[in-house]
């Protein structure tokens, strides 16, 4: 029996080639180093954002010529748009709007040209004895602000209307009612759905790490790829092809270079699982007993591990079609020809991300989900922000690995045949044309 040379590379020898040339990278720090404090400024977010709402206080001036609008306004606007979040102290808590009545409605509108105020109600009496409310911000209107100015508005009316009843139906005092949005397809944690702020908050999470995604699945496709052209180029692939079959090459570089990637990975969620970890104390020394013990962000190990996963499995599908690529091109510089399509490709699995963090995709959204190469992206989104069945990541799970494993069967045909092309000019109909013959 022939004893092989240890010397002559294989899978494992390349993988370990790779994945060394990559992690000895400057960029490859840089970029690591980048992304950790990005991973950490994602985590930090949510306890930012509430932080930073919760020493803002909005004024908001009332004019009226009827002092009764005017303090009914003022009384019931205070009532709706201040109430306190669960679990604050009353002594400590600050209320987010502060009200103020304005002597008339010239004085009020400087006022907001100076921006001395950020809004102005103006309440008057229509001929017809109907009241209405003027609702004037400087800037664009704040969607929450308005929708609670015009519940405040609406009290007011209701209010008015019923102090005209004769005297023996007058009603009890006015209270805010409590109201209490949710959304029938929102993620679901401990068996409830998640609350708006933290569904808010999810929806901005998936759409960095959808963009995360998209962007290291390039970086690491086109690494692949590049490996490939240089090592063609440079007519070492001639002798690595006689020493190991293309298969072992082939899986060595994508071995690597996903290695690379899945430490760079590990070390970005880190820091955010830590984070994640001691969220309550954070939150308890940044925002005091407030925020202690709420949900403050949307962030959870379980999402963390969905994005390692599909993030490797993505990357795994793009990698193999990216080493085709890269054996095809006589120079590393003949790439952008053939890796443009496979660009636009990535591009549409990330735009049918976005359409799902943005409205719940609805059908299309759910379909994209399933569909390789789109896949990874879409249904990484549906976990973001709404309900999905253990089957339905099951089934896509199931869909993706069965799709990597006919592209991978297909690829090393096609590699074996691309690496020993020299001096022909790249195109898309040269690699079909291939991808039939391997076929």
């Amino acid at each position: 029996m022939t004893r092989r040379d240890p010397l002559l590379p294989n899978a494992g020898i390349v993988a370990r080639h790779e994945y060394r040339d990559r992690v000895r990278s400057p960029l490859y720090l840089l970029s690591t180093v980048i992304l950790m404090g990005l991973a950490l400024a994602v985590a930090l977010t949510p306890i930012g954002i509430r932080y930073l709402d919760r020493q803002r206080v909005d004024r908001i001036a009332v004019v009226a010529d009827d002092d009764r609008l005017a303090a009914a306004m003022i009384a019931t606007a205070q009532g709706i748009m201040n109430i306190a979040p669960a679990g604050a102290d009353p002594e400590t808590w600050t209320a987010p709007y502060a009200f103020e009545r304005a002597t008339d409605l010239a004085t009020a509108e400087a006022e907001l040209v100076r921006q001395r105020i950020n809004a102005y109600l103006h309440v008057y009496r229509l001929p017809e004895g109907r009241l209405q409310v003027d609702y004037r911000t400087s800037g664009p209107v704040d969607g929450v602000q308005s929708q609670l100015a015009g519940f405040a508005a609406l009290s007011v009316a209701i209010i008015d209307w019923t102090s005209s009843l004769p005297a023996g139906s007058q009603l009890g005092t006015f209270e805010a009612p409590v109201f209490d949005p949710r959304s029938i397809s929102a993620p679901i944690e401990g068996g409830e759905a998640v609350d708006a702020v933290e569904a808010a908050s999810r929806s901005f999470l998936g759409t960095v790490f959808i963009i995360l995604m998209f962007i290291t699945i390039l970086i690491y496709g086109m690494w692949v790829a590049t490996g490939v052209a240089t090592e063609k180029s440079s007519r070492v692939m001639e002798l690595m092809i006689s020493a190991a079959s293309p298969r072992q090459l082939l899986f060595g570089k994508v071995v690597g270079i996903g290695g690379a990637g899945l430490t760079q990975y590990i070390a970005i969620v880190i820091p955010a699982v830590i984070v994640l970890a001691f969220q309550d104390q954070i939150a308890l020394a940044v925002l005091g007993e407030t925020g202690a013990g709420l949900p403050i962000g949307g962030l959870t190990i379980g999402l963390l591990l969905a994005y390692g996963a599909f993030f490797l499995m993505g990357f795994t599908l793009f990698a193999f079609v990216y080493a085709a690529v890269g054996s095809f091109v006589s120079r590393p510089d003949d790439l952008q020809t053939l890796s443009l399509p496979l660009s636009l490709l990535a591009m549409a699995g990330y735009v049918s991300a976005l359409t799902v963090l943005l409205s719940g995709g609805g059908f299309v959204g759910r379909l994209a989900s399933f569909v390789p190469p789109f896949s990874p992206f879409a249904m990484l989104a549906r976990l973001m922000v709404s309900t999905v069945q253990p089957w339905e990541v099951a089934l896509s799970v199931g869909i993706l690995l069965v799709t990597i494993a006919l592209v991978a069967l297909g690829t090393v045909r096609i590699y074996a045949t691309g690496v020993l092309l020299y001096g022909q000019r790249p195109g898309i109909r040269r690699f079909i044309a291939a991808a039939r013959h391997a076929g």
